[in-house]
């Protein structure tokens, strides 16, 4: 079977991949260094999560049609170019210090996760129609697994930054970062023909007043099938551990390690290696009927972590977090792109990504407040969560029937 190494296209997307996640492994924890720094507290950052996902609430019942409607690697180029300007307007903003920064960082953040939830929506697309079903799954580990390496290298590189500079320093970086991966992006020359229109005032006010109908007609497909729509909610599950994580990181090596940064970056990584390594185990291990399995594992490592102040615990549960996280987040994304018809590739990853900035909005707010009490109550909040998800899991785990979605 061909690999997605010996791909030209697939290579050059990962190369794409690797670049924005150096950018997002730069921007969480410099962004929450920054946010830490001007606050004292992480309810900032909590804040900034939640409104993230706000801004994708909004966004993406747009997005998906629009995406479905253009060029996939047009639509990915344009969304890291529009990253790499927040970033820039986010150090503009920070530099000038004009009274209370926080509410016009938070903007720009908002903005931020606009763009890359549109970055998402044309990767998924991307992937649907580019990556034959046979290398779905290995594209979909492997891209953990260099997404993973990105924020790693751009964890380490973040220490560097800050040895010798500031969190601002490290935002440039990744604002350039988010232009080189534009530029790796542009280089990718399709050969498999997608549905597109040609990008007009016409074409984008049709596929907006198309909204409700293109929408009702994907939901009325699936009437029968609503167990994919449990998988969609469970997508929620492994971006609300991670978020959670970057988010008690701090807190965490601001109470156990004397407020030495840059144990930050390192367990961080930590969880980033976790997942690399799981990368190489997934056609084992990311199955259907492990999917509860998974997500119950998360849910006792943040258990583990608000109960235990020993070093050597706290990266291996780390570790484990990410190995675990990474299995359950490829079944879920590698199924749903797979179940979906043609022209629903985008409309189902906005519906998954829309799941996800739910998640955000309605529970972030919850692990924040926990967190205010102490961080051992933040951690029990994420643990009890997590075990919910798993339970809710039995569910797409028993009764999920995997194939060819009928033709749209």
């Amino acid at each position: 079977m061909r690999t997605v190494w010996q791909d030209g296209r697939a290579r050059r997307m990962l190369g794409a991949i690797l670049m924005s996640s150096l950018a997002f492994g730069l921007n969480v924890l410099a962004l929450g260094q920054v946010l830490f720094q001007l606050t004292g507290s992480t309810q900032a950052f909590v804040s900034v999560v939640a409104s993230q996902g706000a801004g994708a609430i909004c966004v993406l019942p747009f997005c998906g049609p629009v995406v479905d409607a253009l060029s996939s690697t047009r639509v990915y180029i344009t969304a890291a170019l529009g990253k790499a300007s927040c970033v820039l307007a986010i150090v503009g903003i920070t530099s000038m210090r004009l009274g209370d920064p926080v509410p016009f960082i938070l903007a720009a953040a908002v903005l931020l996760a606009v763009f890359d939830n549109v970055e998402r929506a044309a990767l998924f697309k991307f992937t649907a129609h580019h990556v034959g079903k046979e290398g779905v799954v290995q594209f979909n580990a492997v891209t953990g697994m260099v997404f993973q390496a990105g924020v790693v290298v751009g964890m380490a590189l973040l220490g560097v930054v800050l040895a010798y500079g500031s969190p601002v320093g490290a935002l440039l970086v990744s604002a350039g970062s988010s232009a080189v991966c534009a530029g790796i992006a542009s280089r990718i020359r399709t050969v498999v023909p997608e549905r597109t229109q040609p990008l007009s005032v016409a074409m984008l006010r049709s596929a907006v007043l198309g909204l409700l109908g293109d929408w009702r007609r994907m939901f009325g497909q699936y009437r029968r099938e609503l167990v994919v729509f449990a998988m969609v909610v469970t997508c929620a599950a492994d971006f609300l551990f991670a978020n959670s994580l970057s988010t008690l990181v701090v807190p965490l090596v601001d109470e156990f390690y004397g407020r030495q940064s840059w144990y930050v970056s390192a367990l961080e990584a930590t969880f980033g290696i976790g997942m690399i390594t799981a990368s190489f185990f997934t056609s084992r291990t990311a199955r259907q009927k492990l999917l509860p399995f998974w997500l119950a594992v998360q849910a006792g490592i943040a258990l583990v972590l608000s109960c235990t102040a020993v070093p050597a615990v706290h990266f291996a549960a780390f570790l484990t977090a990410g190995f675990a996280n990474l299995n359950s987040l490829v079944w879920l994304l590698s199924s749903l792109q797979q179940h979906a018809g043609d022209g629903d590739k985008a409309k189902m990853a906005s519906l998954r990504l829309l799941a996800i900035g739910l998640g955000s909005v309605v529970l972030m707010p919850s692990v924040g407040q926990a967190a205010k009490t102490s961080l051992s109550a933040g951690f029990v909040s994420v643990s009890v969560i997590m075990l919910v998800f798993a339970v809710g899991s039995i569910w797409p785990a028993v009764r999920f029937r995997p194939g060819a979605a009928v033709s749209r």
